[in-house]
């Protein structure tokens, strides 16, 4: 790296600190502070409590921050050197504008990458983490959990079967107090309860000890007791695990495998699809905002990071207003998932690539 990219970078460090503590800052009053002090009413948890969920959910808005702050960074010490005259000196000593763009696009790739590896690696797992201590404060609180509802089939928009279970054991292949209710075009018509609930890996199903099956047909409302009960049930302990976790906690690997199961049930897919691509499309968003950023902080001239954190807004806005319209399309099918998640960066690179090009310096 020479000299003039190891400074253009060191001019952008200290801006983009600022910036990722900025959005986080503002991303956390509007979010996270909101829904932990909902929390700390609602169920009581402890301000210790408090502060790991506060931990656990702060990768997953820093995802988003990344884009804003390499954002603004560029913008600031572009602009900081545009008023102060150095781009100036560096045109003469032969240096293009063109060329100082070269190392805020190779910053803008390594921050999408490491956006890419924090969204893949560490914010589902925060997520997961978060979800479990969420439901077991719920719990505690001697209030309802939706989560309890394991699974809900779907076939044709209609419901097949609802799973309910006190416990899920997935190491064990292990249900506490499972409950099924079993529908027929949509209608329930029978529910088993049983104490114990056993996956049976070469079978491919459930055994169910000591419970009964009472039905709820009008015409034949009667009970039937059984010690062990194999059940028409082949969806095992690990695929039960992952339909029934929110996708803000599944990799990419994850949400995929969801998606197909998913389209097995005869669900819509699209916003899931969305979701999938959105997890690599997001992040890049980085790179495609160092392009744009340095004829926009040129055309500045002044290095106030308030100016540079008011522009970085409103095209930060825009960004994530037209991804969230994008979504909204393709989920009424208009638009494929694809396209969906990856137009805003498309769209947001070729301007940056005009203005570059239009900056003859």
């Amino acid at each position: 790296m020479k000299t003039v990219d190891r400074y253009v970078v060191r001019e952008i460090s200290g801006p983009f600190a600022f910036g990722v503590l900025a959005f986080v800052l503002l991303f956390v009053s509007a979010n996270v502070l909101f829904k932990l002090t909902e929390l700390i009413n609602q169920l009581g948890i402890s301000l210790w409590m408090a502060s790991k969920l506060f931990m656990l959910w702060l990768p997953g808005f820093i995802v988003y921050t990344f884009p804003l702050a390499i954002l603004v960074a560029i913008l600031v010490a572009f602009g900081r050197m545009s008023g102060d005259s150095e781009l100036v000196a560096m045109y003469a000593g032969g240096i293009s504008f063109r060329r100082l763009v070269v190392p805020m696009i190779f910053a803008g790739l390594v921050v999408s990458l490491a956006t890419a590896a924090l969204n893949e690696l560490i914010v589902p797992a925060c997520n997961r983490r978060a979800e479990d201590m969420v439901r077991q404060a719920t719990l505690h609180a001697g209030k309802q959990v939706e989560q309890g509802v394991f699974l809900k089939q779907m076939l044709d928009d209609k419901v097949v079967r609802l799973v309910y279970a006190d416990r899920l054991d997935v190491d064990n292949g292990e249900m506490i107090c499972p409950t099924i209710v079993w529908f027929d075009k949509g209608r329930p018509i029978a529910i088993t309860v049983a104490e114990h609930g056993r996956w049976q890996e070469k079978k491919g199903s459930w055994l169910l000890t000591n419970g009964t099956v009472r039905s709820l047909r009008p015409d034949e409302l009667a009970s039937t007791a059984f010690h062990d009960s194999l059940i028409n049930f082949h969806i095992s302990p690990t695929q039960i695990a992952r339909e029934t976790r929110n996708p803000s906690g599944m990799t990419y690997e994850e949400l995929k495998q969801y998606i197909g199961y998913v389209l097995s049930q005869r669900r819509p897919t699209r916003q899931l699809e969305v979701m999938l691509h959105q997890k690599f499309a997001i992040p890049f968003a980085s790179l495609v905002f160092a392009l744009i950023a340095p004829p926009l902080g040129v055309r500045s001239h002044r290095g106030s990071s308030a100016i540079g954190l008011g522009i970085a807004i409103l095209i930060g806005f825009g960004y994530y207003v037209i991804a969230n319209y994008m979504s909204v399309v393709a989920q009424q099918g208009q638009l494929s998932a694809v396209w969906a998640a990856w137009l805003p960066n498309i769209l947001t690179g070729a301007v940056g690539v005009g203005l570059v090009l239009k900056t003859r310096k």
